[in-house]
Parts: C-alpha cells; structure tokens; sequence
C-alpha cells in the first residue's frame, strides 16, 4: 500500500482538484482500490463527493484524532462508488488545531495508525491526504503518515514560499521520525493551472531549477475545472477530452509508470 500526501502551504492550488482527479483515475482506469482522507476542515473534498454530510452524527477525521472514532479503521469510511471510500473531514479539525496548541490535544500518529491498520487488512491499494495549508495538526498527522509528499503548485512567489516551507517541514519530521526508519519525501511538484505565457515559462524554468523533483506533465488551465467541481464531477469524467483531463491522465502514467 502507498499513502500519498498532497500538500502546498499555499491554497487555491489545485489541492483537492488533484486529489479528486488523482484517485478517480487510479480506481476508475487502473482498478485500484483507494482511501481519500480530507485533512481540511473546509471539507472541500468531502462536500464534493458527500454534500449533505453531517460531521456532528458521522464518523470523521476528527474523531480519528481525538480517539472517538469506531475501532476498526474501515468502519470510518464513507463509500464514494466501487473501489473508493472517503474518510471525511468536519470543521472541529480547526478546534482541534487551537486545543492541540493549547492542552496537547489530538494525536499527530493517529493516522499512521489508520495506515498501519489499512496495510494489516490488505485490501487498500492507496491512501491519498487532502491536506489544509499550513502546519496544522492534520497536515503533520498526514506528512508522519505519507511514503511521499505531491506539491501542487501555481507559478506564482507566493506558491515558491510555500514550496520552501514544506521542504522545511519535511527535514524536521525526517528528524523527528528518525528512529522509526520511515522516510517522507517529496515525490514531485506538480504545476497547475499552467498557460503558455512569458512569466509562467519563466516562473516554471525557476522551479525546474530549484534541486526538487518536478513532474514532467504540466496541468494546463481550463474552464473545464472550475465547472467540474459545481457539478461534483472528476474532471476526467466532467471533460475527458479537455486539456485538464488529458494532463491528469499523462500525469499519473508519469507518476506511477509499471507500478501501478
């Protein structure tokens, strides 16, 4: 099983949209079976897939953290279509981000022990995290939990700081997990939203320069997205022939060539 954290300190980069498009693909083109964890207390992801979903009377993230979930990982998870089940979000990942700093509330190893569990039943292919910006509990609980890290990333400065914020957050967490002998490492940016003009061919050059994996595949920009997610729909099923879509699917094959 691997466990995929997605994560910019940076929002509005295409986070979700990937996780969404990511996990579609993998079930849906490669009979993958897949976890979504939605680490944002937005519930962007959850509220695309489940719209009425109540966090106060089902099980989610939160409850993961703080110990009240059900005993048996899957019993958590909430079925998206076959082969896909999500573990939802709700807004108390906020309350427990100010209880964590104040009274040590919420356990960052949670859910590497979600994973552990998942890898002991046998039966999950991948788990993917759809983490918030910033170091947030859920963020740090993803990152101990994740074999590798994707950046989605907009050539903007704002997203270069971001980018250089997790780079530093990943060397402290390889310190702080060091006995364990589990490594988390970047597996490569991924530029999105990408438009064929003279500051985004300059901005993509700076990264390609900066000594950090980066995906071949760019996403390009489209309309397409945008609506995909007011339908509630992957974009390579919204679209499939859109640029977007096509980008998604060479990403993946880049991504994860003969091991998937």
């Amino acid at each position: 099983m691997k466990t995929i954290a997605i994560m910019n300190n940076k929002g509005g980069v295409g986070k979700t949209v990937t996780a969404v498009n990511l996990a579609d693909i993998l079930v849906r083109d490669c009979g993958k079976t897949v976890v979504l964890c939605d680490c944002d207390g937005q519930m962007n992801l959850t509220r695309f897939f489940l719209p009425g979903f109540d966090p106060e009377v089902c099980p989610n993230l939160a409850d993961v953290f703080t110990g009240d979930a059900e005993p048996a990982w899957s019993d958590n998870l909430v079925p998206v279509c076959p082969g896909l089940d999500l573990l939802p979000g709700s807004p108390a990942l906020y309350d427990l981000d100010l209880r964590a700093v104040r009274d040590g509330a919420g356990d960052p190893y949670a859910l590497r022990r979600f994973c552990e569990a998942a890898v002991s039943d046998g039966e999950t292919d991948y788990i993917l995290f759809d983490c918030p910006p910033g170091y947030t509990l859920a963020s740090v609980a993803a990152l101990l939990a994740a074999d590798e890290v994707v950046v989605p990333m907009l050539l903007d400065g704002f997203s270069f700081t971001g980018m250089l914020d997790i780079q530093t957050q990943l060397e402290g967490l390889r310190e702080a997990i060091c006995t364990t002998g589990k490594q988390v490492d970047i597996a490569g940016v991924l530029l999105t939203q990408w438009h064929n003009s003279e500051v985004v061919r300059q901005g993509e050059q700076l990264v390609r320069d900066m000594g950090v994996p980066v995906f071949r595949t760019v996403i390009r920009r489209t309309d397409k997205v945008p609506e995909s997610t007011f339908e509630r729909t992957p974009i390579v099923r919204y679209s499939p022939t859109s640029a977007a879509a096509r980008d998604y699917r060479t990403w993946v094959q880049e991504y994860f060539g003969e091991n998937m």
